[in-house]
């Protein structure tokens, strides 16, 4: 999976070319294109056209706030369907990731495909009150 571009990598008062664009933010110059296609405002009184930093960088911010998929308390995220769902029979399996979080992981209810959902191992009791959690033993960080 493709990493997200970092907002903070841009500097707010300076004004970049596609270019420079893609360097700072690790992307490709076809990939700032079509940013600028779907709404990245560009000043166009000359060539070079040129971006605004804060125009990026606000731009970048948005696209993150925009991609993010609250969960309600009895969802996982599913990797196929892309969306919050139930897992089947809200049953779930608890793998340790860290010291202090743990993955919840199951079944999507509608598609079968696999979901998940990192929380903090605080909240495995008020979680197991919603789930049915198996809870499995596994590396601890």
């Amino acid at each position: 999976m493709a990493k997200r571009p970092n907002p903070r990598a841009i500097r707010a008062a300076r004004t970049y070319t596609v270019e420079e664009a893609a360097i700072a933010v690790g992307v490709s110059i076809g990939t700032i294109r079509s940013w600028v296609k779907s709404g990245l405002p560009l000043m166009r009184s000359r060539r070079p056209f040129l971006i605004l930093g804060d125009s990026l960088r606000s731009f970048l911010e948005d696209r993150a706030k925009a991609s993010k998929a609250p969960l309600q308390q009895d969802q996982l995220y599913c990797l196929t369907c892309k969306a919050g769902r139930r897992p089947m029979g809200l049953m779930v399996d608890c793998i340790p990731q860290t010291a202090k979080t743990v993955r919840l992981l199951g079944l999507c209810d509608a598609c079968g495909g696999t979901c998940n959902r990192m929380i903090s191992r605080s909240k495995i009791d008020h979680f197991s009150e919603i789930f049915c959690v198996a809870i499995k033993e596994g590396p601890r960080a």
